[in-house]
């Protein structure tokens, strides 16, 4: 067992799980279907965006030069998939081949599965409005990436993408977005606190679990911003149903046939739609703290995840899973401080699933169910969220050391 270390996974504590360069606002290449995914909420107001999907001219894989460009490429074709896909009233059993191969080949570079996931609706979907420098001056001996980039943040960024567009859509992906930032410090706390249990040097841990509880109680304190800017109505009945996958879907009980995907012999593939259980941040911290799900469907659902959330994130999540015990070590040292430390950061991540258990109720549970599209009774991963995210809460809280 050895502590994780950011830079190892490609991640800073100024940014997280973002990408550690600001996404590219353009492609250098397949200009066309750049310009029609840019302007997507204009096409939205047109009756033919099938038509005009259909008409694009073959997207050029090889073109991509670069993994931001290849991110944005992904980023594309999701949008411009699932606005094919949810347009009308009746959705597509059959994805075209213009948009399907590009879509497969695509997203195995991006080692994702051909579907909008998290990545590219908050990851890869971001700008800032004021273009500030990357780090704050510091030390002259600081190192590269260890500062918290506070630009950005809600207040200084937009998206890239949009479905439909307006403040709702914006401020819900937003949210997401300012929080992955701030994951970055308890991302470098998690390193250092295993670092801390490994040597078995109390003090090197509680500053180390100082530092993961200030970070999740800034994720806590964005989260609670979400009803600012995003009202329930306006997301259940206009940001969610763009967002579903074919999976667990009652309108799409064959799944969805990717046509010319060779891979898929013709056959209806069922992929779960984009859901911020996709995001590495709570998993991760899972890991770390030793925080055990009973194996069950939740279990099997949130291990299931993990085939959307990028690569590189996921040997993160497994490394802190497999790295030096902190939970052992601070049962073990039973120094009441220590204890404390780390029951808050457990506590901290009950109240952030707490939080979202409340969002989903008010959001969605309470909203009526009108359209097959748009399903109350499970979330836009295809599952039954309100007896999960209760779960998860539970078990999490459950789960503090006692002295």
């Amino acid at each position: 067992m050895k502590p994780v270390a950011l830079k190892d996974f490609g991640l800073t504590p100024a940014r997280g799980f973002l990408p550690a360069t600001d996404p590219l606002a353009t492609m250098h290449s397949n200009l066309e279907w750049d310009e029609l995914a840019t302007n997507l909420p204009k096409y939205f107001m047109g009756s033919d965006l099938r038509k005009r999907i259909d008409a694009l001219p073959p997207f050029e894989i090889a073109a991509l030069r670069d993994e931001a460009e290849t991110r944005r490429a992904m980023m594309v074709i999701s949008y411009l998939g699932m606005a094919y896909q949810w347009v009308d009233t009746k959705p597509a059993e059959v994805l075209p081949a213009k948009l399907a191969v590009p879509w497969y080949e695509v997203g195995r570079l991006v080692g994702r599965p051909p579907i909008l996931s998290y990545a590219s609706y908050a990851l890869d979907n971001w700008f800032r409005l004021d273009q500030k420098p990357d780090r704050a001056p510091g030390p002259a001996n600081q190192a590269p990436g260890t500062s918290t980039d506070a630009t950005i943040a809600c207040g200084n960024i937009a998206l890239l993408q949009n479905f439909l567009g307006g403040q709702d859509e914006e401020w819900f992906i937003l949210i997401h977005v300012d929080i992955e930032r701030r994951a970055g410090q308890a991302l470098q706390a998690i390193a250092d606190a295993q670092t801390a249990a490994l040597a078995k040097d109390a003090d090197a841990l509680d500053t180390a679990l100082t530092a993961m509880r200030n970070a999740q109680q800034e994720m806590f304190d964005v989260l609670k911003r979400m009803p600012e800017r995003c009202d329930p109505y306006i997301y259940f009945h206009r940001v969610r149903p763009y967002i579903f996958g074919w999976r667990n879907n009652p309108a799409l009980p064959n799944g969805v046939i990717y046509e010319g995907v060779e891979a898929y012999r013709g056959e209806g593939q069922f992929f779960r739609g984009e859901t911020g259980a996709q995001s590495a941040i709570v998993p991760a911290l899972d890991g770390a703290l030793g925080i055990e799900h009973e194996r069950d469907e939740l279990r099997e659902y949130l291990m299931e995840m993990r085939e959307y959330i990028p690569p590189e994130h996921v040997r993160f999540i497994e490394a802190c899973e497999k790295g030096p015990s902190i939970r052992k070590f601070v049962a073990e040292t039973k120094r009441p401080t220590t204890q404390n430390l780390f029951n808050a950061c457990v506590e901290l991540l009950a109240d952030f699933r707490a939080l979202h258990l409340e969002y989903a109720g008010t959001y969605i549970h309470a909203q009526a169910q009108k359209e097959t599209s748009n399903p109350s009774a499970v979330g836009t991963g295809g599952t039954p969220f309100m007896i999960y995210l209760r779960k998860h809460r539970d078990e999490t809280r459950a789960q503090t050391i006692e002295a």
